[in-house]
């Protein structure tokens, strides 16, 4: 599948709209991540920026998941000793979170389509998540019905968001769940009929305080104790791919099928 990905800004005073796009797909790749890396970085370091919404420009898509056709040649690149398992953890996915896990600006995702997997991954990482209130559409953790898991931090930042054993129970069932259902269970914080109108409003209501005090707020909430977990989970997942061509194999054929990954059991 040709990955084209584009990331656009716009600017609405001090708020900084990123739009993350790759049509038909909807998929991210490290291509994609990388793109998304920069562009996030400039408006956390730009000065004039104060407050971050990131969403999907695909119609019904913020992020539909990690391009999976990328992570079964990155499995054969480690069985192959071309790459290790460290390398996962410097990967764009892993600055990505990093950068987002660091801000002293609120990023808030505005989800307002299919948000799963890598995509999900990303999302969580975000200060807040405010989601689309219609129409039907899934947001979940479904790896394990590919043999693999959530290898970018989601189960760490689930978990900081849901307690440890609902984010294990999450990522083991491979659960996929609507928008309220994520809401009840606390992955989302809010529903919208326009989740990005909806951030854009509490961005530009945070952007207006003062930043020093926003800075300190995003500091002293910030997580400290999971960072190790995070990093272990990359290079575990790297370890995983690369030592199973099982694994690998399902990858291969998922990526070469039309059977959506909502629809694998």
């Amino acid at each position: 599948m040709s990955d084209a990905p584009t990331v656009t800004v716009d600017h609405e005073g001090a708020v900084a709209v990123i739009r993350y796009t790759n049509a038909p797909s909807g998929l991210i790749s490290n291509k994609g991540a990388a793109l998304l890396a920069d562009r996030i970085g400039h408006e956390l370091e730009r000065e004039a920026t104060r407050c971050v919404v990131l969403t999907g420009g695909d119609e019904g898509v913020f992020i539909r998941h990690a391009d999976v056709s990328q992570i079964r040649r990155a499995g054969d690149a480690v069985a192959s000793g071309a790459i290790r398992p460290e390398d996962f953890a410097a990967s764009p996915f892993a600055r990505i979170g990093h950068m987002l896990d660091a801000s002293e600006k609120p990023v808030i995702a505005a989800i307002k389509g299919v948000c799963m997997g890598g995509g999900l991954e990303i999302a969580l990482a975000c200060t807040l998540r405010i989601a689309a209130s219609s129409p039907n559409y899934s947001i979940g953790l479904p790896e394990i019905r590919l043999g693999i898991f959530p290898g970018a931090g989601g189960i760490a930042r689930l978990a900081r968001l849901i307690g440890a054993h609902r984010a294990r129970r999450f990522a083991l069932e491979g659960a996929i769940v609507n928008a309220r259902a994520a809401a009840e269970l606390g992955l989302i914080d809010e529903l919208a009929a326009d989740p990005v109108g909806r951030a854009i409003d509490l961005a530009t209501i945070f952007a207006g305080r003062h930043p020093a005090a926003v800075a300190a707020i995003m500091e002293l909430a910030a997580a400290e104790d999971d960072d190790s977990a995070i990093e272990r989970s990359m290079i575990r997942f790297g370890e995983l791919v690369g030592g199973s061509r099982e694994i690998r194999h399902r990858l291969s054929a998922f990526a070469k099928g039309s059977r959506p990954l909502e629809d694998m059991d």
